[in-house]
């Protein structure tokens, strides 16, 4: 009887795949250590089975194709924006969740409030605390969202600052002018007009009809400009946060470097088609470098890593992350998968419990008659 071995073959790397994965090694120890890396610093790590000549030679040709970059010519190599281009590509195809992210965002993002706009503000501050970088997100607008309260400032005396907040929480301001000098006095009647005019406080009263006159203009030039940003929705709101964090990696340690990085918040409008790109993608996303030239921007410090986010298996925002080309992919990625899983579950329970509409692509809507009153009641 013939006895049958088992043959066991390992597989052979051929030329490409032993370059490729020289460059992910490479890329790797450079974003752990921020310095140049040599062919004896790469074999001491996870490359002993191959000579520093054959390291090197590998080099040569990987700079060859734009791949890597020497400053002195008996230095290491460094990655180029291509590089972490390549190394991103990786990372999204073998990364994995981790489990003890999943269970820290499953306890934070676990809310049961009609606060809409407070909870997703809320939740992109927990994602910069954990990822320690800059977080910006789109939002749809959610319709039957009225105004809750209104708070006055007085900035000078013709000038008053209106802060409006709305029952999602969302937080509106407005810069009124005044005919009349405003004084503390003045300045306490009319926010009681105006919370009495949303049936949150008694009438006040006044000799003066002057006064009263100012108020109700006032109350109405505040309701309509809601009323005119509300229905003209002709850009996603933007929420931004965590811009200091970037100081924290020496990328952004220059001043002139820090503030081309964060340029990316000068113009909402290429923000806003940044965004629609990462909706559209329906996935984790990247552009890295030049990438960002196709969206008006001329930066090639940073990369923005940017994933959906849905209600009810419909994409209705996106997020995105500014970082430096130095990071770890691999792990933001796993992040930002379980961030917008479990966003997006627990928005959609939360819309479907308070009965709340949205709207996620610009459109014009009446607002509801019953939301806010405008006729003249000074009279």
């Amino acid at each position: 009887m013939q006895t049958l071995k088992k043959i066991f073959v390992k597989k052979r790397l051929n030329k490409e795949d032993k370059e490729k994965s020289i460059l992910i090694g490479l890329v790797e120890l450079y974003i752990k250590t921020n310095s140049p890396i040599g062919s004896n610093s790469l074999k001491e790590n996870e490359f002993s089975d191959i000579s520093s000549a054959t390291i090197r030679n590998y080099f040569a040709d990987l700079e060859k194709k734009g791949l890597l970059t020497q400053q002195h010519s008996s230095g290491g190599r460094i990655p180029t924006a291509k590089a972490f281009k390549v190394y991103a590509k990786h990372c999204l195809e073998t990364f994995e969740s981790h489990k003890k992210e999943e269970k820290i965002l499953q306890k934070e993002l676990m809310s049961k409030s009609k606060k809409i706009s407070d909870y997703l503000n809320n939740s992109l501050e927990l994602l910069s605390e954990m990822s320690n970088l800059s977080v910006f997100g789109s939002t749809p607008r959610f319709d039957q969202d009225f105004v809750n309260n209104i708070k006055l400032i007085t900035l000078d005396k013709n000038k008053i600052l209106c802060v409006i907040i709305t029952d999602f929480g969302l937080i509106k301001t407005e810069i009124l002018y005044s005919s009349l000098e405003i004084n503390d006095d003045i300045l306490k009647f009319i926010e009681d007009f105006f919370l009495w005019r949303m049936n949150k406080k008694q009438k006040p009263l006044s000799d003066d009809p002057l006064i009263i006159k100012l108020a109700q203009h006032l109350y109405n030039e505040t309701m309509v400009r809601y009323i005119v940003d509300c229905t003209n929705y002709s850009f996603e709101d933007i929420y931004k946060t965590g811009l200091s964090k970037l100081l924290s990696y020496p990328e952004f340690k220059d001043p002139l470097i820090l503030a081309e990085a964060l340029s990316i918040f000068e113009n909402n409008f290429d923000i806003q088609r940044i965004m629609k790109a990462v909706q559209e993608k329906k996935g984790i996303c990247y552009f890295i470098a030049d990438d960002l030239q196709n969206y008006g921007f001329k930066i090639e410090n940073i990369a923005i890593i940017g994933i959906p986010y849905y209600i009810s298996n419909t994409v209705v925002g996106s997020i995105g992350l500014i970082c430096p080309l130095r990071t770890y992919y691999k792990d933001i990625f796993s992040l930002l998968e379980s961030f917008s899983k479990l966003l997006s579950d627990n928005l959609t329970k939360n819309v479907y419990k308070h009965k709340i509409t949205f709207r996620k692509t610009p459109d014009l809507k009446k607002v509801s008659e019953n939301s806010i009153l405008l006729e003249d009641k000074s009279r």
